[in-house]
């Protein structure tokens, strides 16, 4: 199990090209807002005391483009004399954060869409950035294509995928499509982002950008295993259980935890919300006391009164819906807040969604 120890941050502005520069030493402060569903994913940035000479060029929209890798360095590693400088091979493919017990990565990639200068009342300065996954794409990629009578919503889904290549968005999880072949030929026009809801329609699966990947997600897809969440693990306080919101719980930043995983809760831990007055008055018209039942459609519990309170799953697994992660690399700050329901549960409201933890 990776262990939280020292923390781990890199910030990247990056041009067109890909190229950009580093500010990882720097005070920075970060919100980012992730939720389930054809929302983009969403951060806000702040650099404090850049040189004059390199705020104006994030102001002077030299870059595009912001990457955010958080998280944990873990143990140190002692090694022997004999392995002194012995030089040791890393795939370009590979991703550091995640061996040698280390446990951090890539947490955000976005388009930069506004960028803003200030000043506190101390004499410090910022540059405010605010950035969007798959926000170029989202709101310009088109498509104008033609479909062959015969066609899939496969071919559908392929000529969509093309029409997003110029910004750099790839394939990523491919929804289950159905056998249905059209039997007339078809034009398509518009934006992408429009006909990518018909696929959703078709498919019955969410689409998301995140980055760089078009994501399209069933109810029962999962991104994840399950992620055990204990104060060892780093789960911090008792995960609380909230009315028509699911579960939320707050750890510290983890970013193997993404959307549409999995995170295993311990029952004992759960902090069970009171019932309000109304909901009380309203059991009081149903005999016998309140008590949890089972649910028929998913197996997971909850109580029998009339707005009862997120269900509790059963095995201690829950699926995370959505996920607030903040960060202060000069403060404490440097947690994640999940949003989660019972696997399977069909409680978790599309409005809960909108509202952070």
């Amino acid at each position: 199990m990776s262990q939280n120890w020292l923390r781990h941050f890199e910030l990247q502005l990056l041009d067109d090209k890909g190229q950009g520069i580093a500010l990882s030493d720097f005070k920075v402060t970060f919100s980012i807002d992730w939720f389930k569903g054809s929302s983009p994913r969403a951060a806000e940035v702040k650099i404090y005391n850049l040189k004059p000479d390199t705020a104006h060029k994030i102001m002077g929209e030299e870059f595009s483009k912001i990457r955010l890798i958080a998280g944990y360095e873990g143990p140190q590693t002692i090694y022997s004399a004999d392995r002194v400088g012995v030089e040791v091979r890393i795939s370009p493919d590979e991703d550091p954060g995640k061996k040698y017990d280390r446990n951090y990565g890539l947490i955000f990639s976005g388009d930069i869409r506004i960028a803003i200068t200030g000043r506190e009342a101390t004499p410090d300065t910022w540059v405010l950035i605010q950035a969007i996954d798959g926000h170029e794409a989202i709101s310009y990629a088109t498509v104008s294509a033609t479909l062959s009578k015969g066609h899939s919503t496969k071919d559908l889904y392929t000529a969509l995928l093309k029409s997003l290549e110029p910004f750099s968005i790839i394939k990523g999880v491919e929804p289950v499509f159905p056998p249905t072949e059209f039997p007339r030929g078809r034009t398509l026009h518009g934006k992408v982002t429009t006909y990518l809801d018909e696929v959703k329609k078709l498919c019955n699966a969410d689409w998301q950008i995140v980055d760089g990947r078009l994501d399209f997600l069933s109810k029962t897809s999962v991104a994840h295993t399950a992620i055990e969440l204990n104060s060892q693990s780093g789960l911090i306080g008792l995960p609380q259980r909230t009315t028509n919101a699911g579960v939320n719980a707050k750890c510290l930043i983890n970013p193997n935890i993404r959307v549409n995983g999995l995170v295993q809760l311990n029952q004992s831990s759960l902090y069970l919300q009171k019932l309000s007055e109304q909901q009380l008055g309203a059991a009081g018209e149903r005999p016998g006391r309140i008590q949890a039942i089972d649910k028929k459609d998913d197996g997971n519990q909850t109580l029998n009164v009339s707005t009862p309170p997120a269900s509790i799953a059963t095995d201690g697994i829950y699926e995370v819906c959505g996920i607030t992660t903040k960060g202060d690399t000069r403060g404490g700050d440097w947690y994640m807040e999940l949003m989660c329901q019972a696997r399977g549960s069909s409680d978790y409201t599309e409005e809960a969604r909108k509202k952070k933890p």
